[in-house]
């Protein structure tokens, strides 16, 4: 079965019959995939909808379509890996299971370095793409502090239990651990083994435990 390419087209659409693409995608399309007009594509808002079309001359003809609602609510929220390809790496992989927002935590032992917005955008775009998914994950900007956590908190901690937790936003700390009295008292703790695991490998775990209970 041919490959049918899955692309991200921003909203709003309402007001379009075709869907316009961006160059960098027409480029990918035509020199790399060698795909031409009439060639079936399928598209997404990254808002949830999703829809089967056509490849025109820079633009998606219009096909069926329909709204795929969100699997899960998770926001991760982890103190960025000081490592961009790794920071890359957690990002798509995140974006691949679903997570509806990462968020980037200030720790005191952290490096407290994040990549550009548009950058970590554009690994989002092409995790979506790849994965063929309906929603882009939503990523904090710029570092965040403990009171800007809402809900139910659960900290991936050695020391927490062993229950995987139903709260919706998961913390996982920097390289060096965290401080000592850094955790807020009123939040829970998860332990995900006794290996001491690097930052992204602890995320993306604690999200696919998290995602398949």
């Amino acid at each position: 079965m041919k490959h049918v390419p899955h692309l991200v087209i921003g909203a709003p659409w309402e007001e379009e019959e075709d869907l316009s693409v961006s160059i960098v995608q027409w480029r990918h399309l035509t020199k790399v995939l060698r795909m031409k007009r009439g060639n079936q594509v399928t598209y997404t808002d990254g808002l949830g909808r999703v829809g089967r079309g056509e490849l025109g001359h820079m633009t998606i003809e219009r096909g069926e379509e329909w709204f795929v609602e969100r699997e899960h609510e998770l926001d991760v929220t982890v103190a960025p890996p000081s490592n961009k390809d790794r920071q890359r790496f957690m990002v798509e992989k995140l974006s691949e299971l679903g997570v509806a927002r990462l968020q980037w935590l200030r720790t005191e032992l952290g490096k407290n370095r994040i990549q550009p917005p548009p950058k970590v955008f554009s690994w989002v775009l092409a995790a979506v793409e790849q994965s063929r998914g309906a929603w882009l994950m939503e990523v904090s900007t710029s570092l965040v502090g403990w009171d800007d956590l809402e809900g139910e908190v659960v900290v991936c901690d050695l020391d927490g239990g062993r229950s995987t937790p139903t709260a919706r936003t998961i913390v996982v700390g920097p390289e060096a651990g965290w401080a000592e009295g850094e955790i807020p008292e009123e939040h829970s703790r998860w332990s995900l083994g006794t290996n001491v695991l690097r930052v992204e490998t602890a995320a993306i775990i604690a999200a696919a435990r998290v995602i398949g209970t």
